[in-house]
């Protein structure tokens, strides 16, 4: 160990050996003997990087090499791990602070640890999207980034991105807390995030991470709080607070060539508020929570205050609070939707979904508007203070061109759409028109074979506040005459 005892003396550090606790996020023990190491900040960037560089390059054996960072620490350019089973952990009031636009901490290294630290920016934007960062993990596993807080960070703050084709994987970003982010390498474009598990590259999946228990607030700068933008395999992003962003509090996107690659994400008690361009230039964007392309989703109970708040009402994407798109087989349910200036849920070719004990109030325009998809189940949910038609639906047949070029996959395509969709059990407080269904008829310049919906049932609502007849506020247009059943609703003044 003299190596050890000449590094003490030249760079402050001091080294202990003890016992490793069980560490159980991990599922791992180590009970060999672990390597110490107590680092005393110095305030000078030079001697600070050297210092903590020099400390990461320890090599060990077995167990941990626990780091301790005491005082003030001044880190001028990246500074990367070496050892597996590496813990960076912070003494009380202790802080490191980034003293330009491209330094950060790589990750690169499995079952590693990040503790107890507030990391604090230049608050200046990065030029690049992959400098200046707070934390970069590079094809790292069983990583945890817990307890922290990042302020005035130039970059995106957390992100995983993989190393070739070795994704992240069960990895662990929890109890962190994110302000002032400055990252914006664009005005209007761009992935600018706090948290992005992404972003390019082939032939991997970033796999089983978990996001819970963080608090971001983007006061207005960055485009997404949370993303997961490329290709992914269950993934979870539970009980966070998101506030301020420009486009999407959450977003999990595969945008290319496959409609396979982005799969299972969970997205869970979430509460996501002031999402748009809230003092800036009109937008397409704005969504609360956005699917595009993650099969086999879920996003339940989660909260959504005041979204869309600059749209474009162009109607680019799908406008709304919560909006699936090219994600069959998600379940939306138990959410809480409240102020949206576009529309509630907005759903897209997400075929075999099910929408069920919902909450939407305050909406401007729709509650609910689905477009060209089949065998959904809407059961449950309570439509308030709606500015349209509550539940809107528009169908086409998807053998049309431009619906082929969105769709890789051939199990939807060449389909009449608007079909088996079950609305039952909602409560509808409106004075307004409850349901309109719209198919397309036939073409015959353009090849169009038109489409039908049909096989639809509206049965057992109950319809709050409204005088009118059940067959004026419910509606089917281009259909199958006599194949749609709407029966057993009842209607109150």
């Amino acid at each position: 160990m003299n190596k050890y005892l000449v590094l003490l003396l030249l760079f402050c550090a001091n080294f202990s050996f003890g016992k490793v606790s069980v560490e159980k996020d991990l599922g791992l023990n180590f009970s060999a003997d672990t390597v110490k190491v107590v680092l005393q900040g110095t305030n000078n960037s030079g001697t600070d990087t050297k210092n903590l560089q020099i400390a990461l390059n320890t090599k060990i054996k077995a167990g941990y090499l626990k780091i301790y960072l005491k005082g003030n620490f001044q880190i001028s350019s990246v500074v990367t791990t070496i050892s597996d089973n590496t813990i960076l952990s912070f003494d009380k009031k202790s802080k490191l602070s980034f003293v330009n636009e491209t330094s950060g901490i790589l990750i690169n290294k499995n079952s590693c640890i990040i503790e107890n630290g507030f990391f604090s920016g230049t608050g200046k934007s990065t030029r690049s999207f992959y400098d200046g960062y707070g934390i970069l993990m590079l094809g790292a596993s069983k990583c945890i980034i817990r307890n922290n807080r990042f302020d005035n960070i130039s970059g995106v703050n957390i992100m995983m991105v993989p190393n070739k084709n070795i994704g992240c994987q069960d990895n662990i970003i929890r109890n962190n807390v994110f302000t002032n982010p400055k990252i914006e390498t664009s005005k209007n474009e761009g992935d600018d995030a706090v948290i992005l598990m992404g972003y390019s590259g082939d032939g991997y999946f970033n796999s089983n991470n978990i996001i819970e228990n963080n608090q971001l607030e983007g006061n207005n700068i960055p485009k997404i709080g949370i993303g997961i933008i490329g290709h992914g395999r269950d993934n979870i992003i539970n009980n966070n607070k998101i506030s301020g962003f420009r486009h999407y509090g959450i977003i999990a996107y595969e945008s290319v060539y496959t409609d396979k690659s982005l799969s299972g994400t969970v997205i869970t008690n979430n509460t996501v508020e002031n999402i748009g361009n809230w003092e800036g230039a009109k937008t397409y964007k704005g969504m609360g929570i956005y699917l595009m392309k993650s099969r086999n989703s879920k996003i339940i109970g989660n909260k959504i205050y005041n979204v869309l708040k600059s749209s474009d009402e162009k109607e680019t994407l799908g406008p709304g609070a919560i909006s699936v798109s090219l994600s069959p087989e998600t379940i939306i349910s138990d959410n809480v939707i409240e102020n949206s200036y576009m529309y509630g849920i907005v759903s897209d070719y997400s075929f075999n979904s099910k929408f069920i004990n919902n909450q939407i109030r305050d909406v401007r325009k729709s509650g609910a508007y689905f477009i060209n998809m089949n065998d959904v189940d809407v059961m449950g949910n309570t439509f308030q203070n709606i500015g349209e038609v509550v539940i809107k639906g528009y169908f086409e047949n998807t053998s049309l061109q431009y619906i082929k070029d969105q769709m890789q996959t051939d199990k939807y395509l060449n389909l009449d759409t608007g079909n088996n969709f079950i609305i039952k059990n909602n409560k509808f407080y409106t004075k307004g028109n409850v349901l309109c269904f719209s198919g397309t008829g036939a073409d015959k310049a353009k090849k169009y074979i038109g489409n039908k919906v049909k096989r639809n049932v509206f049965e057992s609502n109950e319809i709050i506040g409204n005088t009118k007849k059940q067959e004026e506020i419910v509606s089917f247009k281009e259909e199958n005459t006599g194949s749609n059943l709407v029966q057993k609703n009842k209607i109150t003044k």
